[in-house]
């Protein structure tokens, strides 16, 4: 009698998170069957992991990166929990934390990034990558597969490849995203998608 009152008791207690994730009005998770085109969702929390390569250093990392239109917070940690790079835009400021350095600004991410870390890194444009869909910048050149979904892109410099699409909250997007550059490549492996209203 008493475990069942144990099982009975921590099952309400779970409930009662569950129903309190879901019903914060400040983290509201989309409807699937809502149906809203994946190029549309702007507010979402994506997590990875990455490698990183460039002519100094290989980097594996965890990813938690959430996104709110033009907000965002990108946040790469290595072996347990440890910063390697945290990038977060907010308006019309963006600031760098970095290991061993003091906090660093700017007021546009991508510059921030290249001329910190030296990497021409265009994560606008990643945010639209990670999802399987074009970035809409001009000169970008698409290649499809056989469904119908973005195999390949480039753009300037980068040759982007697409592979394993899966199902994520009711959507097909990439779960490997190879990316290279001269001067650096990246390699991210979805593992979780949590699309917000």
């Amino acid at each position: 009698m008493r475990l069942a009152n144990i099982q009975t008791g921590c099952l309400a207690f779970l409930l009662l998170l569950v129903t309190g994730c879901v019903t914060n009005p400040n983290i509201r998770i989309l409807d699937p069957r809502a149906k809203i085109p994946v190029s549309d969702l702007n507010h979402w929390q994506f997590n990875a992991r990455v490698a990183i390569k460039t002519p100094e250093e290989n980097v594996t990392a965890s990813l938690e990166w959430q996104k709110d239109r033009s907000l965002f917070d990108f946040l790469l940690s290595g072996s347990f929990g440890v910063t390697i790079a945290h990038l977060v835009q907010q308006e019309d400021l963006a600031t760098l934390e970095i290991p061993d350095t003091d906090l660093l600004t700017h007021n546009d991410a991508e510059q921030l990034l290249n001329q910190t870390l030296g990497w021409e890194f265009p994560i606008e444009a990643l945010s639209y990558w990670i999802k399987g869909q074009p970035s809409g910048r001009a000169g970008e050149q698409l290649r499809y597969d056989e469904k119908g979904r973005i195999s390949s892109i480039e753009l300037d410099q980068w040759h982007i490849r697409f592979s394993k699409y899966q199902l994520y909250q009711g959507y097909f997007l990439p779960k490997m995203i190879k990316a290279t550059h001269p001067d650096i490549s990246l390699k991210v492996v979805a593992k979780k998608w949590v699309f917000l209203e």
